[in-house]
């Protein structure tokens, strides 16, 4: 008897995705783009603290971490933010450890977000926001970033209608790809909206030790446990590998949302992570944070180059691992990258794929090996009649 072949259609949320970064890359011949040995990528985030195998690890070191270890870390993590912020936690019930940001935006999402319920995300950004709204089957709505507002978040849509029934707002700070960073001042207004309107604040806080000062947290201003909780990877945090693994502070009822949900979606820690960011928190800033720090300075004297060859105008803050950039009479993003890849072999990513407001721009990431940013001033240099960025091709 022959059997019938079933068709089963994704759910509907999956349809409401939003495109992938990398979508946005140039079209031709996209699946071996990263392959090709001359290709110079200044597009992609590479973590560039590499895992070393600790000739020390026991084979307990690739068990699950006991409660006790992850409670000696939230310890740690309370001193931590007591000495860099002056803000003082309840290390049980006002951090929680668990899976990389991406995840735990995941888990916030399926924790607070029912089907229809509105959650405010940033145009302009990544689109991580709107994926973690979409697969929890709520409805992302857009406040403004641009240079219209000066790269500062316009949140007047929360005085609106839509303010009554929005459940969370999602910001980044500093903001990806501007570097932008809110104040201590601008913390008290939205504090004061978040309540009126009871709206949870989410601070994505991956890129806060980059800068090398003292960035203003959420929590640090007054009634910000309140309202709201910040999220921390402890690679980007503490100069660690790219171990999958962050935590969260804050609101001592959404960390309780957050613990709850990871009983049934538990993140795998091994017990090695939790020895080597207890190690990396002591001894904050380490020398691999602060070499990263020189290490990105070095590779913007190459970008500052490299964007007066292509008369490429710097915009954004220097607080982030990423430059932005604004194209000659604002001309198409993709269009210029385009160009950038098909005469010189140079990957960037187009504004326009972290959202209509980057129209215009460019992002540069800071992550690549240093000889990449002295390649790409001297391809450049060479063909530099054939890169006209704000021509249309």
């Amino acid at each position: 008897m022959p059997i019938k072949k079933i068709i089963i259609d994704k759910a509907h949320r999956l349809y409401q995705l939003p495109p992938a970064i990398n979508s946005f890359s140039p079209k031709s011949k996209k699946s071996n783009l990263l392959k090709k040995t001359n290709l110079i990528d200044l597009a992609t985030f590479n973590w560039q603290i590499k895992m070393e195998i600790d000739k020390d690890l026991s084979e307990k070191s690739f068990l699950p971490a006991s409660p006790q270890r992850i409670a000696q870390l939230q310890e740690e993590l309370a001193n931590w933010f007591l000495t860099f912020h002056g803000v003082k936690l309840n290390p049980y019930k006002e951090i929680y450890i668990g899976a990389n940001i991406s995840r735990m935006l995941l888990n916030l999402s399926l924790a607070y977000i029912d089907k229809g319920d509105i959650a405010f995300v940033p145009e302009l950004g990544i689109p991580l926001y709107k994926t973690a709204t979409a697969i929890s089957g709520g409805q992302p709505v857009e406040y403004e970033i641009s240079e219209r507002t000066n790269w500062q978040p316009d949140f007047n849509k929360l005085n609106s209608r839509l303010g009554y029934v929005a459940r969370i707002l999602f910001l980044n700070n500093p903001h990806n790809p501007t570097g932008v960073e809110l104040s201590s001042k601008d913390f008290e207004n939205l504090i004061w909206v978040a309540s009126r309107e009871n709206i949870l604040i989410v601070v994505d806080a991956a890129y806060q030790a980059f800068s090398g000062r003292k960035n203003s947290s959420l929590l640090s201003v007054k009634n910000g446990k309140v309202v709201g909780i910040e999220l921390y990877s402890f690679a980007y945090q503490f100069g660690l590998p790219s171990l999958p693994f962050g935590f969260a502070v804050g609101n001592k009822e959404i960390i309780n949302g957050l613990n709850t949900l990871s009983k049934i979606n538990k993140p795998f820690i091994y017990d090695f992570c939790i020895e080597r960011a207890l190690k990396a928190v002591r001894s904050f800033p380490n020398e691999e944070i602060k070499s990263l720090r020189n290490n990105f300075s070095q590779k913007k004297s190459y970008l500052t180059e490299l964007q007066e060859l292509l008369s490429l105008e710097k915009s954004g803050f220097d607080t982030i691992p990423f430059v932005w950039t604004k194209i000659k009479k604002r001309s198409r993003s993709v269009n210029a990258a385009n160009i950038l890849y098909r005469r010189s072999k140079i990957l960037v990513t187009p504004g326009k794929a972290l959202g209509d407001c980057g129209e215009g721009f460019l992002r540069f990431s800071l992550t690549s090996p240093v000889e990449s940013y002295k390649s790409a001033c001297d391809r450049v240099q060479k063909k530099l009649k054939f890169l006209k960025l704000d021509k249309e091709e």
